[in-house]
């Protein structure tokens, strides 16, 4: 579900961003409380995609999704410039993104697929080392199968 309620919060954020845009600059009183609305539902909800996904891999999510939704946005509905420079430059950040998410604790290869792949399977039991100082519980964790 945390999924679910980041995807919501980016939907949330990117109308909060072209509700600015459509203000003027805050000069529309309406669209002006909409965009607060709209960043205020995008910040609840972030809190609740918070609980389960790493902050470093949901705000990249966040932000990374919602500068490539806006650059689309901005193309087709604003008639803003494309340039060979910021088509890479977008690609840059998914890519970026698509690596922390690649790289976090939560997307683990399965120990079928590792056996799998390697032509043999370990009787040794797979185990998480922590490297990090914050660590709830002891450095090395060892997984049920």
């Amino acid at each position: 579900m945390a999924w679910v309620w980041l995807s919501i919060a980016v939907l949330f954020e990117v109308a909060g961003t072209i509700s600015m845009k459509l203000s003027e600059g805050l000069s529309k009183p309406g669209l002006a409380v909409l965009m607060g609305a709209f960043y205020l539902i995008s910040f609840g909800v972030m809190s609740l995609a918070l609980k389960e996904i790493p902050v470093s891999i949901a705000y990249a999510i966040w932000s990374g999704a919602g500068i490539t939704i806006l650059a689309v946005v901005g193309l087709f509905a604003f008639q803003e410039p494309m340039t060979w420079l910021k088509a890479g430059s977008l690609l840059l950040i998914i890519l970026g993104v698509a690596g922390l998410r690649i790289s976090s604790p939560e997307a683990k290869v399965s120990n079928y697929s590792t056996s799998s792949i390697t032509g043999y399977s370990s009787s040794v039991a797979p185990m998480e080392v922590s490297i990090h100082p914050f660590a709830e519980s002891a450095s090395i964790k060892e997984e049920s199968r």
